[in-house]
């Protein structure tokens, strides 16, 4: 499709430009009535766009002389005026005008443009949330009006002082910023400052758009850390499907890694109880313990055996016997502190590893702890619930995690030799 804009102003000039490149719109700009003649006796065009008043001619008076050009009389001519009474606006859609709209009302030939290039473009649809800086006002509602279409939800912003803000305070599926911005930050400035953050949000895709023609310009926005660049004027098909292609990779690694999470979390827990399995166990404890050593802390080991589990599991069946550990868990896990760790080693046998904590403190928290597991209520009242406990610590001497447990899990058949429910801790 093909254009010519009759327009004075430099100004409009430029917007009209920006406005047409963006619907893929190719067109040349005339500054009078004269000159739109001779370029359409050169050649034919689609549509054209004039000013209401050109230095040599009226507008209505250059469409009357278009129109009467048989190779020309199809062609849709669009008048932009300042005028507002409606009145004299309806005499200027004559027979020769298809169209009248107000200089300041862009959105009316962006409607016409619309239904003009239905066959030429199409808008990808996708949903996400984005950060949008541009400083130009106007070229911001036209971009605002893509990202709608779209099915996106945006917030917009001419600073990077305020991008920063908002970037901070909410999720963004893709940053769209133009490097020259408003206020002392540039786009660049932005995109480093987005970059270096220590948390995830350092990876969301950046769109950068920029004037420039110069390649290392260009090279620099990628080296900074965009994972793309827009030339402007910006091609509204083009941006439409860049910034689809960014949102869609976005969600994509997103949707990897939740699922690789939950992997991993299926993988050290237990499935029945929920707490870390053996596997975690082995993963954890020695970098635990090692931190100990390192920064010179106690850590503690707390090793639980059920008392009489066989017997509830032989009289009672294994749902009760499962409701019985998923109770134990329970308690142990209201009773950790977030850097503790409780674990199911398997059957009947737990462990608790409490870092920061004395060997005194330890035995405090087990005796609290077994007293819990024993005023356990299940479906069953006949049915007793009871736990023999082993306690060790650093303090003893070792932090190999090895002959921790192994202090620990004497420690918790001592206890039970004693009748269970009870708290033992080896004494060497």
């Amino acid at each position: 499709m093909k254009a010519l804009v009759v327009e004075p102003s430099k100004m409009y000039q430029l917007l009209l430009n920006e406005f047409l490149n963006g619907f893929s719109i190719s067109h040349e700009v005339v500054t009078t009535g004269e000159a739109a003649l001779i370029a359409l006796a050169k050649e034919p065009v689609d549509f054209i766009i004039i000013a209401m008043n050109l230095s040599d001619t009226l507008a209505t008076t250059l469409a009357s002389q278009i129109k009467s050009q048989k190779n020309l009389a199809n062609t849709i001519i669009v008048i932009m005026t300042g005028e507002q009474d409606p009145s004299k606006l309806l005499q200027m859609k004559t027979a020769d005008i298809n169209h009248v709209c107000q200089r300041h009302q862009l959105n009316q030939l962006k409607d016409i443009l619309t239904k003009l290039t239905q066959g030429d473009l199409t808008i990808s649809r996708v949903s996400g949330h984005i950060l949008y800086l541009e400083d130009h006002l106007t070229l911001a509602n036209m971009t605002m009006d893509i990202l709608t279409q779209m099915g996106l939800t945006f917030d917009h912003s001419c600073s990077a002082e305020q991008g920063l803000v908002l970037f901070e305070e909410n999720c963004y599926d893709l940053v769209l910023l133009d490097i020259i911005l408003a206020g002392k930050k540039d786009g660049i400035e932005m995109i480093q400052e987005i970059r270096a953050r220590d948390d995830d949000k350092k990876l969301v895709p950046i769109l950068a758009m920029s004037a420039t023609s110069k390649a290392s310009e260009r090279i620099n926005v990628l080296k900074v850390g965009s994972n793309d660049f827009i030339t402007k004027p910006v091609l509204q098909a083009e941006l439409a499907v860049r910034a689809k292609n960014l949102i869609v990779a976005r969600q994509l690694h997103l949707k990897i890694i939740s699922q690789q999470q939950a992997l991993e979390k299926l993988a050290m827990t237990d499935q029945l109880t929920g707490l870390y399995n053996r596997y975690f166990l082995n993963s954890f404890i020695d970098k635990a313990l090692s931190l100990a050593k390192r920064h010179k802390y106690p850590l503690s080991l707390l090793m639980i055996d059920l008392d009489k589990f066989k017997y509830i599991n032989d009289t009672f069946g294994h749902d009760q016997g499962d409701e019985v550990l998923v109770n134990i868990a329970a308690v142990l896990q209201q009773n950790c502190r977030l850097e503790d760790i409780a674990v199911r080693l398997g059957g009947d046998e737990f462990l608790v590893v409490l870092p920061h904590c004395p060997q005194a403190q330890a035995i405090s928290k087990a005796d609290e702890i077994c007293s819990k597991i024993h005023a356990i209520e299940t479906s069953r009242v006949e049915v007793v619930v009871a736990a023999s406990f082993g306690v060790s610590s650093t303090e003893q001497g070792s932090f190999n995690y090895k002959s921790l447990f192994d202090l620990a899990d004497q420690a918790a058949y001592q206890a039970k030799a004693k009748g269970g429910n009870t708290v033992h801790c080896v004494k060497l």
